[in-house]
């Protein structure tokens, strides 16, 4: 007999799942799109597991992220923090996660999908804009086409192009079957820190022989360009050429993959900020263990 691969059991898990999580956000009054595998296997795959993820990426509108954050706690799911970082994760993080009860999968609950100061892909607008999706398991609420390519962009850039390539296969199968309004996403991408990405992700694409169009560059856009692609590989596969420096990344890499002048003094101070804040919440932990993370 036959075992279904471990693909296709988290993808009937996540099936079952976005009943309750759709549910959490009616109750609190936000639409819920789901991200990556949780969109794209079964609106991209077929729903067969052949696109997997380690959770289920949800997005929320940010004023009700935390009203969402706690309908889960209520339902058994438990907020994931590190220790000495509890400033960090409660206002910093774009994103939460949840462990559920052994038959849920974890839950990384969005309120933004992008990382200032280097990148902005408003979560709002995003939410506005949003398209359900024909599937195998019915309409999926996730963002529209051109915002997919969009945030691919940014995810990438997000993790320093030290992640696999899963998400440009998302990509690469959405051109496929949805028309891209390429004007859009170029005039989106510029004030949003996103042009180096984005060129970069359609590189990619094209070497993948996909038919994606070559934007023009100006002479500044042409010197990151070429500075990107000193550190980033782009035919076909959309990675690192080296490992990543955490230091020589923030001071040097981000900036000129953000483009923006005011990104790097924005992320010394949020930084030093940040790591004050999360040893003074840590002390007040641990004197009083009642303080919620």
């Amino acid at each position: 007999m036959d075992h279904p691969s471990p693909g296709l059991v988290q993808s009937l898990l996540i099936k079952a799942q976005r009943r309750l999580l759709d549910g959490l956000g009616e109750r609190v009054g936000t639409p819920v799109l789901y991200l990556k595998a949780a969109w794209a296997d079964p609106v991209l795959y077929g729903g067969r597991g052949e696109r997997a993820g380690g959770d289920v990426d949800v997005l929320v509108r940010p004023r009700a992220f935390v009203a969402y954050a706690r309908a889960l706690e209520e339902r058994g799911f438990r907020r994931y923090v590190v220790p000495w970082m509890r400033a960090t994760f409660r206002w910093s993080y774009k994103a939460w996660t949840f462990e559920g009860r052994p038959r849920w999968v974890t839950v990384d609950l969005h309120r933004g999908i992008a990382e200032p100061p280097w990148f902005d892909l408003p979560a709002d607008d995003c939410v506005d804009r949003a398209v359900a999706y024909d599937s195998v398991d019915g309409p999926i609420l996730s963002l529209c086409p051109e915002d997919q390519v969009l945030y691919a962009a940014a995810h990438y850039g997000n993790h320093r192009y030290s992640i696999d390539q899963k998400h440009l296969d998302d990509i690469e199968r959405l051109l496929r079957v949805r028309p891209i309004d390429w004007a859009v996403v170029v005039d989106r991408a510029r004030p949003l820190g996103l042009e180096v990405p984005l060129y970069l992700l359609l590189e990619s694409l094209r070497a993948r022989g996909a038919e994606v169009p070559a934007p023009a560059e100006t002479p500044a856009l042409r010197w990151r360009m070429a500075y990107a692609r000193r550190w980033v590989s782009t035919g076909p596969a959309l990675e690192r050429r080296f490992p990543m420096t955490r230091f020589s990344d923030n001071a040097l890499r981000m900036p000129l993959l953000s483009g923006r002048t005011t990104a790097l003094p924005r992320f010394i101070a949020g930084y030093l900020s940040m790591r004050a804040l999360d040893v003074a919440a840590e002390l007040a932990r641990r004197v009083a263990p009642g303080i919620s993370p």
